[in-house]
């Protein structure tokens, strides 16, 4: 897909009195209702534990690059969180029931429509300028998205919860990060438009991610590197 050229943000605004609240959106890691595209290519009990590290990286990165400043800025919003393995940086949240928006909105009114960066587990090494451009970009505009490659996002947020932005999208298509985008503008939002990076839905696409990260030196992504690798032995040379 061609996405739009992304804008950096130059002007000024009012800086937000905290820095947003961090929410990943994550499925429980159950065998066959996870990473079904890579099942095939891997086993549905080797998918799921393909998701079970791409999340402990995210959070583990994200628990450490993101810039919060309150105990709470952290939310895991997964159904049966409560049966995850997570450090204390996170509280835990049940994602309510619906598609991505639906859910998406649930989890922003509950934490009382502030300001609200959310991540999915799709995307574990985005670079961590991506990450820390969220915060800033919402310092001077009123929502942000970063696309994915695939035509999604690897990033929605906003100052306060705009429920248009996400009602009437096609989830799991192409058309996501633009129908997103299309949305906030017509509601009168200013959008600034993030850089893209790469998600995970294909074998091909864990491939690219092992060797984006065959050298890192992040731990969370070595871990994750090991990890994969052990998981994939048998179809990786």
């Amino acid at each position: 897909m061609q996405s739009e050229p992304a804008i950096r943000v130059t002007t000024t605004r009012t800086q937000l009195a905290a820095s947003p609240i961090l929410v990943v959106m994550a499925k429980p890691p159950v065998p066959g209702r996870v990473k079904t595209r890579l099942i095939g290519a891997l086993t549905a009990e080797q998918a799921a534990e393909v998701h079970a590290a791409m999340l402990k990286c995210v959070l583990d990165r994200l628990a450490s690059l993101w810039p919060c400043k309150r105990r709470t800025g952290l939310i895991l919003a997964m159904n049966g969180a409560a049966d995850w393995p997570i450090d204390d940086h996170w509280d835990r949240l049940d994602q309510g029931t619906g598609d991505l928006g639906q859910r998406i909105g649930y989890v922003w009114q509950v934490l009382g429509g502030e300001p609200a960066a959310f991540f999915g587990t799709d995307s574990p090494d985005i670079p961590a300028d991506l990450i820390g451009s969220v915060a800033s970009a919402l310092n001077e505009t009123d929502a942000a998205l970063g696309p994915v490659l695939d035509g999604g996002y690897w990033t929605v947020a906003a100052r306060k919860l705009c429920q248009p932005m996400l009602t009437g999208i096609d989830w799991g298509t192409d058309r996501v990060y633009h129908q997103s985008l299309a949305a906030a503008e017509h509601a009168g939002l200013k959008v600034a438009r993030l850089e893209p990076w790469h998600d995970v839905d294909s074998p091909a696409d864990l491939t690219t991610l092992r060797h984006r990260i065959a050298n890192s030196q992040e731990p969370p992504l070595a871990e994750l590197r090991r990890t994969l690798d052990q998981i994939c032995k048998d179809i990786w040379p």
